[in-house]
């Protein structure tokens, strides 16, 4: 086990992610979808440049459970490109991936009859031993977002003489920062399962590409999906194992996506909302950068003042850049302002988890919110599908 075998790992694609209801001025579809797609296609070419023994997908490969057409086509349309370079490939289902009901069944079962030179792991069991490049002395224990939610934990299982890889998609305790988020369903992988002797631990879930164990590392997301991803550097890992006993070598490959922009907070002064505005607008203007997506926090302002300075940036702004967005005021006992861009979707389905939790065991038993959660989550994910259709098929 001498020779050195170089593993291209990627995460948290989210294809059919959509955000800011503006257009793509070619297709008409949501300008941020399609920068998901030319993320993943540009990972794709640098992943097949790169010339990798073994391709990892560590799950989120879609937004939603019940991806768009759109979605499922591009997703083969690119992938079908690595199944012809003979390069072999795992993919396993992340949060966003499995359905919330069991009986749902899941889009991966399309897909393995789609590109059947991939190997696909979902549902809710983990495979011990997936065959896969034999010749490369691999054993592969793929562990889906799916098998963290059964009662039982996962065993990990590790045979000698081989270089031995698992690949799963959850929370790493400690791996993340306190200020990040969760989000319906997520799980937390036991540290039993890390502090193992696998090789190398393919993760996904987080999307900023990092180190979460001595051996276990997130690949991060090929795009950024909110400003809370702000500090993530849209990209995947190239990943070499060299001897028995060594530590896997990493390097991030980054990847061309639309900037992101969040300048400092403006607190509010005596200034008029004119004078205000003028000062953001001329920093805009000095960055220059005409297709970046640019996130303002206005601090302390009362509301008109602070419609009146969104009202004239939103105005005079698209000469700067593609898109303002106006966080909203973070004051304790504040609403946010109906001015600024609604919520993404996956925020109404994070409160609505939070809101379950909370109430759970009082005055709601695990076992009533455990099934309320799953119904009321399923409904929301309904009605943002519907909406993406509509949106999607008004342009098709």
């Amino acid at each position: 086990m001498s020779d050195s075998i170089r593993i291209a790992h990627f995460s948290d694609t989210h294809l059919g992610y959509r955000a800011f209801s503006k257009p793509d001025p070619d297709s008409g579809r949501n300008q941020r979808t399609i920068d998901t797609e030319r993320a993943f296609e540009r990972t794709v070419t640098s992943i097949l440049a790169n010339k990798p023994d073994l391709v990892i997908h560590s799950g989120d490969v879609f937004h939603h459970s019940r991806p768009s057409w759109h979605a499922i086509r591009h997703f083969v349309k690119q992938m079908r490109r690595i199944e012809e370079s003979g390069i072999p490939t795992i993919v396993i289902a992340g949060n966003h991936d499995t359905p919330r009901l069991r009986t749902d069944g899941s889009v991966y079962s399309v897909l393995e009859l789609a590109l059947p030179g991939i190997r696909f792991v979902a549902d809710y069991l983990d495979v011990n031993e997936v065959k896969l490049a034999e010749h490369l002395n691999l054993h592969i224990h793929a562990v889906p977002h799916g098998a963290l939610t059964n009662d039982d934990p996962v065993l990990p299982l590790l045979l000698p003489g081989k270089r031995n890889i698992m690949i799963s998609h959850g929370v790493v305790p400690g791996a993340m920062p306190e200020t990040t988020h969760g989000e319906p369903g997520e799980q937390r992988l036991d540290e039993a399962l890390l502090d193992t002797g696998f090789d190398y631990i393919a993760l996904g879930h987080y999307h900023v590409h990092s180190q979460a164990k001595t051996r276990a590392w997130y690949a991060g997301a090929t795009e950024r999906f909110g400003f809370g991803d702000f500090p993530a550097k849209p990209g995947y890992a190239m990943v070499t194992l060299n001897g028995e006993g060594s530590l896997p070598e990493i390097e991030h490959i980054p990847i061309r996506t639309r900037p992101m922009l969040m300048p400092k907070p403006v607190y509010a002064t005596t200034a008029s909302a004119r004078e205000i505005a003028d000062r953001i607008l001329g920093d805009l203007e000095k960055t220059a950068e005409p297709d970046a997506m640019v996130s303002i926090a206005l601090r302390d302002f009362d509301r008109p003042l602070r419609r009146e300075v969104e009202s004239i940036i939103r105005r005079e702004s698209g000469n700067f850049v593609w898109m303002v967005n106006f966080a909203a005021d973070r004051q304790a006992g504040s609403l946010p302002n109906p001015t600024t861009e609604p919520l993404q979707s996956t925020d109404l389905r994070t409160l609505f988890a939070q809101f379950v939790s909370e109430k759970t065991g009082a005055p709601l038993s695990k076992e009533f919110a455990t099934r309320f959660l799953e119904r009321g989550d399923r409904a929301l994910e309904t009605a943002i599908l519907a909406a993406t259709a509509t949106d999607e098929g008004a342009t098709a």
